[in-house]
């Protein structure tokens, strides 16, 4: 990120988010499966906290925000970002994961926005009705699983707090803990999509066959296949959490949240939260819509594209980074022309990428071959 971003005041990056929600049409993606989570901010400011006009109408809505946002007495708050980790549980394939509070839409939800709500009361016991102000919504964003395709669309819906105390959370046995997280430390962690897990950034590495092949994991040729195929690296962005700003429920021990994929993966720690996949587009999203900047034109970005762990693969990697430089440049996080979405992008380049690579290592083989059985 440029230098210098992340000393602007925090309820100047709010004020332009809410402009942002306002202005720019989010991106629908029609889906019979579908989710909602919401995207919670407060402002934690130690001095007075400045009254929320009544409004009943989207425009006194958005008059009432300004007055709000505008008040000196919130020029020296902090943001933060509600997450929660999410419970272990053996069938569940986000078990453990970070993200937002949230699930699926149900026959007495009325809209996304009703689901979201309804999920974060029932997982949080934190009604977003009340003292709670709804800025808008972000892309759809559709969640793609190796060799599953597209199992359910998720509406991302961001809520600003506007009443001073936050009511107390009570997490439910779907969550393991729940965290608010300094904005300006989200802010300082983004960096450009085509430089490689940075030290700031981590990996996670998924088995490829486990993935493809979930209920075969026990056939002679699984190990085989695990190994030529490798791991798929998706890129992890860590946050640092205190215990002051963090819930826990009591059910859950410290350090035990973690899912089986080939190998037990852990998605937080004793002093971070490991931020990956869809939440963390969000989140990259979430930062553009706040930058002092029109969103086309924004240069912060989440993350690289997964990568391929094995070294029989390199091809691959160059391949669909190749393609990610070319089609999304290096100063953009998403092509804003064909508003693709970040994981489907990835895995339709690889569903070429792949086979050519196959292909060109098959030929390889015969034309060797032919070599050697002529000398």
């Amino acid at each position: 990120m440029e230098s210098g971003a992340t000393d602007i005041a925090h309820v100047e990056y709010v004020a332009q988010l809410a402009r942002h929600l306002a202005s720019v049409p989010h991106v629908h993606i029609p889906h019979p499966r579908r989710s909602a989570v919401a995207i919670v901010i407060r402002l934690i400011n130690s001095a007075a906290y400045p009254p929320y006009p009544p409004s009943q109408t989207p425009e006194a809505t958005t008059q009432s925000l300004h007055e709000f946002l505008s008040n000196s007495v919130l020029a020296s708050a902090r943001a933060q970002i509600l997450f929660i980790q999410r419970a272990q549980h053996d069938r569940d394939p986000w078990s453990g994961n970070i993200g937002f509070p949230g699930g699926k839409h149900e026959l007495c939800d009325e809209s996304d926005q009703a689901t979201a709500e309804r999920e974060t009361r029932e997982e949080l016991g934190l009604d977003l009705r009340e003292g709670y102000v709804h800025l808008g919504q972000l892309n759809d964003v559709a969640v793609y699983l190796l060799g599953q395709g597209t199992r359910m669309a998720v509406s991302p819906h961001v809520y600003l707090q506007t009443q001073k105390q936050t009511p107390e959370l009570r997490v439910s046995d779907e969550v393991a803990s729940a965290h608010w997280i300094d904005f300006g430390c989200v802010l300082d962690r983004m960096d450009h999509p085509v430089r490689q897990f940075t030290a700031k950034y981590r990996s996670i590495g998924a088995c490829i066959a486990a993935r493809l092949f979930p209920k075969q994991m026990h056939r002679w040729w699984f190990r085989l296949l695990s190994v030529c195929l490798g791991k798929l690296h998706y890129t992890v962005l860590p946050l640092p959490y205190t215990s002051e700003y963090s819930v826990t429920n009591k059910v859950f021990e410290a350090g035990t949240n973690s899912v089986r994929v080939s190998d037990h993966v852990r998605f937080a720690s004793d002093t971070e939260l490991y931020l990956w996949g869809i939440s963390l587009c969000m989140v990259s999203e979430l930062v553009d819509m706040s930058l002092p900047v029109a969103p086309q034109n924004v240069w912060s970005v989440a993350s690289p594209w997964p990568q391929l762990g094995s070294w029989l693969w390199m091809d691959v990697n160059w391949m669909t980074n190749s393609v990610h430089r070319l089609t999304w440049t290096t100063h953009r996080r998403k092509p804003w022309t064909s508003q693709s979405d970040f994981f489907i992008s990835y895995f339709r380049t690889l569903s070429i990428a792949f086979p050519v690579s196959c292909a060109a290592k098959l030929a390889l083989a015969i034309y060797v071959g032919g070599f050697l059985f002529k000398i």
